[in-house]
């Protein structure tokens, strides 16, 4: 079986762990709900792995294709918060909405904008051991808007901001730490984004004072109705 064959299977073993432990089967005894979330969790980090080593290879041979069209972003958002209120709750993690009201009307991939933000909730997720974490969206001017992620985490070193997006970089506070990772996720994320002249990028105050991430796209051009 090839890389490419692998995220079937184990789609299906997170999605199922995850309707398990969300009581969709019925109540769960107590003995089986460590199994079941470390089957759920593997599983989830093993997809992840799989799709940056991916899209690394298509990236760097040239072969990666967008698929464009127009979409609302807040939509996107919505989904985005939807799919990851499990992890939220599980770290027992506030999970803090701040987009302003209205339409942000995009030309981009779907997919790929969405697992771009999906890498970044996910990120602050695992580096955030408790408080919060903030989603936000609001537009900067007519042309463009901004999605934010901001959380209450370990906070990011002045030294280590300038390597995040870089291939096989991962923050000095996750190194010899027990959160997994391959250094590819905010490298691809980069990649996707800026490919369509779009921007990423994190700040932080430094060490034990979280961190933001944010990206900012154009805004689709608007036609007037005659």
């Amino acid at each position: 079986m090839c890389i490419r064959d692998r995220r079937g299977p184990l789609g299906a073993i997170k999605g199922y762990a995850s309707l398990m432990l969300e009581g969709d089967y019925g109540q769960v005894p107590k003995e089986f709900i460590e199994p079941l979330d470390i089957i759920f969790r593997s599983t989830d980090t093993l997809t992840k792995t799989v799709s940056d080593f991916l899209d690394v290879s298509r990236i760097e041979q040239g072969e990666m294709k967008f698929y464009l069209k127009n979409f609302d972003v807040a939509t996107l958002v919505d989904e985005v918060v939807n799919e990851q209120r499990l992890n939220f709750k599980k770290n027992n993690l506030e999970l803090r909405l701040k987009s302003e009201k209205g339409e942000y009307i995009v030309h981009e991939d779907k997919a790929k904008l969405k697992q771009v933000l999906i890498n970044l909730v996910d990120n602050s997720n695992k580096y955030t051991k408790a408080g919060w974490i903030e989603i936000g969206l609001k537009k900067t001017n007519e042309n463009k808007l901004l999605f934010s992620v901001k959380d209450s985490g370990v906070g990011i070193s002045k030294e280590t901001l300038p390597l995040l997006f870089k291939k096989f970089s991962r923050a000095q506070d996750a190194q010899g730490s027990n959160i997994l990772g391959t250094g590819l996720g905010l490298y691809v994320a980069k990649k996707l984004i800026e490919a369509k002249g779009g921007r990423i990028w994190a700040e932080s105050e430094g060490k034990g004072k979280g961190s933001q991430f944010y990206v900012e796209l154009n805004l689709a051009e608007q036609t007037t109705k005659v």
